[in-house]
């Protein structure tokens, strides 16, 4: 595991090959085995590979124009009227979908919605996503164009970490 986390990186240029369905399926069940407060699993994840939508993605805030070249895209989204927890639900479900991609040697990255409002409110209608829900992010899967440096105890910094009390 420690593995995947070290060379999980926020990857944003992505080559034009297929993400294979198995791997896909192995992404998916990451996230659906992810931990949830009071087993509610507030979530539901939208798999995106058309291109036009993608290209329409890719323009819902400043930082997903790389969406549009991603193979999929996966759309966490939450159910706010389920859970007061659904913000820290979805966001492990995301993590276990990035890691999971990272382990299966493919790229990924967060693009953030949730507190965007317009940027929701445009993917809430690109995706058909009910008014009652919330989109936390995308995340955007390929086969990485452009690999980054994998993390290294050098990243760390020591000083944040406290024993028994601050």
């Amino acid at each position: 595991m420690i593995e995947a986390i070290k060379k999980r990186r926020a990857i944003r240029q992505y080559l034009d090959e297929k993400v294979s369905d198995e791997k896909l399926n192995e992404i998916i069940s990451a996230a659906m085995y992810a931990p949830s407060a009071n087993a509610i699993y507030p979530w539901d994840l939208i798999i995106i590979k058309n291109n036009e939508t993608k290209e329409k993605l890719s323009k819902v805030t400043p930082w997903s124009g790389h969406v549009k070249d991603a193979q999929v895209v996966i759309a966490v989204v939450g159910h706010e009227t389920e859970s007061p927890d659904w913000v820290e639900d979805c966001s492990i479900a995301a993590e276990h979908i990035w890691l999971e991609a990272t382990d299966q040697g493919l790229g990924a990255c967060w693009v953030q919605i949730r507190g965007n409002e317009n940027a929701q409110k445009e993917v809430k209608e690109l995706l058909s996503v009910p008014d009652e829900h919330r989109v936390l992010c995308l995340i955007p899967i390929g086969v990485i164009g452009k690999a980054e440096e994998e993390h290294s105890e050098d990243d760390f910094d020591r000083t944040r970490i406290k024993q028994e009390s601050y």
